[in-house]
């Protein structure tokens, strides 16, 4: 396990390393720093440069776009932190003792999910680093604004600039998938399945490390590979079935015109992949749905009617049914696509109309602090990994504050701030990671400590200094965290020191107290360890189950079988938001879970293909039901939908037990089959092809999720 530990803590994932992305993020940094100590006071630039970092360093860690909102908190939750620590820093036992509150609350707010836990990360940081000193009221309100003022500033950067999206790699070999896909059936040797298995399987592996789980980009491109690898099933079944149809001079021809069509529909996906900026890379002419979706009608239609007009045959009718799963298959790649590539527009399906990927309207403020309060709440008992991460945390790092200030350490903050960076709630964050913290702070002190102590670098040579340790911070956190926490830590040191006259007695002093920090962190977790298996596997049946409550609400209006509330076309609005908010709030807890579990050891982490595979499919089934919620209902029930429904929650149930028991998911009620009689019905309907486009992709997602869990071995997941 030490090898093993020590191995991942050096190993660098080249395809993670953003040297552009980390140089639009330094920028803000870098640039308070340089008029800070040309313009401001010390402890002016240290807080107005600190809140910028914060940010910028949540923005990486949950990149490629997170949620300006959540930047925007985490400004807030920094600011509220100075100011607080400015004011209890006169009274050892009242900064103690706020310290033990800001730990408990900072840990459990891991149950929010990456975006919102790097909040109560930050806010102990932030009142371990601004309360060394006391300050008077004026003074911790002003230090609070500057730090703001540093927060916002880096949002506004991240949201006006669009920071380079990443993952080539990824793209790549999910592009060679779909272009083998598409090159090998174009051949009809029938040699082409093995080279794509291989594929499948190599784009698999790149999208297996833990720092991608958060990342929607990720899951998307993880998405197109399950997708993949059903068409490839497909492709298989057709080939061998077309050698048994009629000799129907017409039905070849439209077999023939389908397979080319197909062929240029997967070169197009791989097109778009490699090149997500070329927005023609969505159009019909290479991503050809309509003709699919015509030449597949025409194919049915022919086969329908059979040799004499007596009918279809066997072979024939079940080409038309391999054909028509396809196809809902190739648009649930299609829809994709924008979602892998950042693209917000998202491709265009010409034969369906603009596709409404819209949500329902967003709650007031306090229903979603109303949900993240039931969250917490949930998770105040001794078997929650946050709950036991909250109470390590608010343990550790007040007793290392008090035994540092007790032993007279020269700058004994930085031992309950590296505690408190190296402690996490799972087993490799806090071991491997923890590895990696403690060298990486040891190197960017020494390093960084060595050159203020020994050089007293001016301030052009400082703000060059600052430039190069945020860039490298930035661009390398995700790739290696060894060296990203090197810069990190080097970039602190430099930002903590404004105006401060360095020496080696001093850089010597922070180097022990990383060491004692960290290494005291370490020794935490081994004494009261922390398995996210079970509770990832929990969760996403807890997510399953929540959905299957979602998406039979939500059909249940199209079926004719709910209330409408006082707006006509619409349902009554608080049920079907509180099964929304449920939804969302499952989603969080499950990918936090699945994203601490893969970090895991092997033998006790969740299945790296299973676990990710089944996040992304169920967020697919989230976003559908979404978007059926935002469709009108129409003047009358929609015919085959009651029907659909109740296999849809049938579906969802099975796979929650499924995730739940680790038994066989068994077969699944005919989604496909109820979906075609839905989409016969709606084509007579006027305004109905949003909601048959959300079906479409509803039976995609659950199909999905449930093929990954046929593929899992039975027993328990991981």
């Amino acid at each position: 396990m030490v090898r093993r530990t020590v191995r991942d803590a050096v190993r660098i994932d080249r395809s993670l390393i953003a040297p552009v992305a980390g140089a639009i993020t330094a920028v803000p940094v870098a640039l308070f720093y340089g008029l800070g100590v040309a313009l401001w006071s010390p402890g002016a630039t240290s807080s107005v440069a600190l809140g910028a970092l914060f940010v910028g360093l949540a923005a990486r860690l949950n990149g490629p776009r997170l949620a300006p909102s959540a930047m925007a908190s985490d400004a807030l939750g920094l600011s509220f932190s100075a100011v607080v620590a400015g004011l209890t820093a006169g009274s050892l036992w009242l900064h103690l003792g706020t310290l033990v509150v800001w730990c408990f609350v900072g840990g459990l707010m891991v149950a929010l999910g990456p975006g919102r836990s790097v909040i109560g990360v930050h806010g102990v940081m932030a009142l371990i680093v601004f309360g060394r000193q006391p300050r008077s009221v004026h003074e911790s309100v002003t230090m609070g604004l500057l730090v703001l003022v540093g927060g916002l500033a880096q949002t506004g950067v991240q949201v006006a600039v669009r920071v380079p999206i990443g993952l080539r790699p990824q793209r790549r070999a999910t592009a060679d998938v779909f272009r083998a896909l598409a090159s090998g059936y174009d051949d009809r040797s029938g040699t082409w399945s093995a080279p794509t298995a291989r594929a499948i399987d190599a784009a698999t592996v790149t999208l297996r490390p833990a720092a991608l789980v958060v990342r929607r980009d990720a899951e998307a491109l993880r998405g197109m590979v399950d997708e993949a690898r059903r068409i490839r099933l497909e492709l298989i079944t057709i080939e061998g079935l077309t050698r048994r149809l009629p000799d129907i001079a017409s039905t070849l021809a439209t077999v023939d015109e389908l397979r080319q069509l197909t062929g240029r529909l997967l070169r197009g996906l791989a097109d778009a992949l490699e090149a997500p900026r070329d927005a023609a890379t969505t159009d019909g002419e290479r991503l050809p749905i309509a003709e699919i979706r015509a030449a597949s009608a025409a194919l049915g239609d022919a086969v329908a009617r059979g040799t004499d007009g007596d009918g279809p045959d066997a072979a024939s009718a079940a080409v038309v049914s391999h054909f028509l799963s396809l196809r809902g298959q190739l648009r649930a790649a299609v829809r994709l696509v924008g979602p892998a590539t950042d693209r917000s527009g998202g491709p265009i399906v010409p034969s369906m109309g603009q596709i409404r990927h819209g949500t329902p309207s967003r709650p007031h403020p306090f229903d979603a602090l109303r949900g993240f309060g039931v969250v917490l709440s949930e998770h105040l008992t001794p078997a929650s990994p946050a709950f036991r991460h909250a109470v390590r945390l608010a343990v550790v790092v007040p007793l290392l504050a008090l035994i540092g200030q007790h032993l007279g350490l020269g700058r004994s903050y930085w031992i309950p701030l590296s505690a408190a960076v190296v402690l996490r709630p799972d087993f490799s964050a806090t071991m491997t990671r923890g590895v990696a913290r403690v060298t990486g702070s040891v190197v960017g002190v020494g390093v960084i400590g060595a050159v203020l102590a020994v050089l007293h670098p001016g301030t052009a040579a400082a703000t060059a200094l600052v430039c190069l340790a945020a860039w490298g911070a930035f661009t390398f956190v995700q790739s290696n965290y060894a060296v990203g926490v090197s810069f990190l830590t080097g970039l602190v040191l430099l930002l903590a020191s404004v105006g401060q006259v360095d020496t080696l007695g001093i850089a010597g002093d922070r180097l022990l107290d990383t060491v004692i920090g960290g290494s005291a962190a370490l020794v935490a977790y081994l004494l009261w360890p922390t398995w996210s298996h079970s509770e990832a596997r929990h969760l996403l049946a807890r997510l399953a189950e929540c959905q299957r409550a979602y998406a039979g609400a939500v059909l249940a209006r199209f079926a004719g079988e709910a209330p409408t509330g006082p707006d006509p076309g619409r349902p009554a609005g608080p049920p079907l938001r509180d099964l929304a908010r449920n939804t969302r709030l499952a989603y969080t807890d499950a990918q936090a879970a699945v994203g601490r579990s893969l970090a895991e050891p092997p033998s006790k982490r969740i299945d790296p293909d299973l676990g990710p595979g089944i996040l992304a499919a169920l967020r697919r089934v989230t976003r559908a039901v979404h978007g059926l919620r935002t469709e009108p209902l129409g003047e009358a029930p929609l015919p085959g939908v009651a029907e659909f429904a109740t296999a849809v929650e049938d579906a969802l149930a099975r796979v929650s037990d499924s995730l739940e028991s680790g038994a066989a998911i068994g077969e699944l009620p005919p989604l496909r089959e109820l979906y075609h009689r839905v989409e016969d019905a709606g084509a007579t309907m006027p305004g109905r092809a949003g909601v048959v486009i959300q079906l479409d992709e509803l039976v995609n997602a659950v199909d999905t999720a449930a093929e990954l869990l046929d593929r899992a071995p039975v027993g328990p997941i991981g």
